[in-house]
């Protein structure tokens, strides 16, 4: 595998929304403006941001496939709430999703926030408010799917604004802004208390409904190893031990999760990726429901996706410590699963 092309989905991040590695952000694809509808208002002062919101305004539909489909009624995240943000870096078209999610993560922002303080969780992109496929991206069509930036400690150990940076196995990462100018290169650390709190508050969510946990292998072994010696339930171990795993790119600078359809959005013709958990199953059996299985993709859901060649040609020229941390990241890029296969 050539370098580049272990850095191309940075690259595309870096290119569109202003993460590590980027020298500025390219211009926002045009949207068409949608009608108005219900927004979100939330109290700076409140100290949990889904109490402060009226939720009962929304009424909101997924349909079909996570990579296939649109989004009815889709509520937008906040701009900003209690502990956190939609990153200023991004098109705010694409802050968009279910009911269900939008809640769960306002609200796991709002308990970190409460329990630890800090720096407030960034959220890049969820979905167009009417769905559909958004460029970059090759899931995100139908409100189900959001990418969370891990929490992260500057160089004096304090929490930072969070950028898509990668971190290594030990938790240590870099945001290298200009690729090619080593001086403004600025030292990491994954803040993996408060990262685990938010996994846990999502976690521990049954209406917000998390299915799956998309990130690097060595990442979640940080996480699991951090909440063994923490006192966790038992029952939220085994649900993040079961739900976390790395697809073919390895997820070393974001999360991306996943949430089940809601069970009054089956009926309707929302459709679940695999895997579908016993509890999840038994779940929807009390309900009288059964999940419907993925539907064939269509060609017109095919998003625009950049290659490695073209991600390689904009990122331009490069300091020599990027690529030697690029070639680091081949040990958990070739190598990723000790006995654990890849995603379904």
């Amino acid at each position: 595998m050539r370098t580049y092309e272990l850095f191309a989905a940075a690259l595309v991040c870096a290119a569109a929304t202003g993460c590590s590695g980027a020298k500025k952000p390219a211009p926002a694809p045009r949207v068409e403006a949608p009608a108005p509808g219900p927004t979100l208002t939330v109290a700076p002062q409140a100290p949990s941001g889904a109490g402060a919101i009226d939720w009962s305004v929304f009424d909101s539909v997924s349909l079909r496939n996570p990579n296939d489909e649109s989004l009815r009624g889709g509520v937008p995240l906040p701009l900003t709430a209690p502990g956190l943000r939609f990153n200023p870096a991004r098109n705010p078209s694409t802050r968009y999703g279910t009911i269900e999610m939008v809640r769960g993560l306002v609200d796991a922002g709002g308990r970190v926030e409460k329990e630890l303080g800090g720096i407030p969780a960034t959220i890049n992109d969820l979905s167009y408010e009417e769905g559909g496929p958004i460029p970059h991206h090759r899931s995100h069509q139908s409100g189900r799917d959001v990418d969370v930036l891990f929490y992260q400690l500057g160089p004096d150990g304090n929490p930072i604004e969070s950028v898509g940076a990668f971190f290594d196995p030990s938790g240590a990462g870099v945001d290298f802004r200009d690729l090619a100018d080593p001086s403004d290169d600025v030292a990491l650390q994954l803040d993996v208390p408060r990262t685990w709190l938010f996994l846990q508050a999502l976690i521990e969510d049954e209406e917000a409904q998390l299915q799956h946990i998309f990130v690097a292998e060595h990442l979640r072994t940080l996480l699991l190893d951090y909440a063994r010696g923490h006192n966790v339930l038992a029952s939220t171990l085994a649900r993040f031990a079961e739900m976390s795993c790395q697809p073919s790119y390895p997820h070393d600078d974001h999360f991306h999760f996943r949430f089940f359809c809601a069970p009054d959005d089956i009926p309707k013709g929302c459709r679940d990726s695999p895997p579908m958990y016993p509890w999840q199953r038994r779940k929807l059996k009390t309900a009288g429901l059964r999940p419907l299985p993925l539907a064939p993709k269509r060609e017109q859901a095919k998003a625009k996706v950049v290659t490695h060649e073209e991600a390689r040609e904009a990122a331009g020229p490069m300091d020599a410590k990027v690529e030697r941390w690029l070639e680091r990241r081949k040990q958990w890029i070739d190598r990723p699963h000790p006995g654990r296969t890849y995603c379904p």
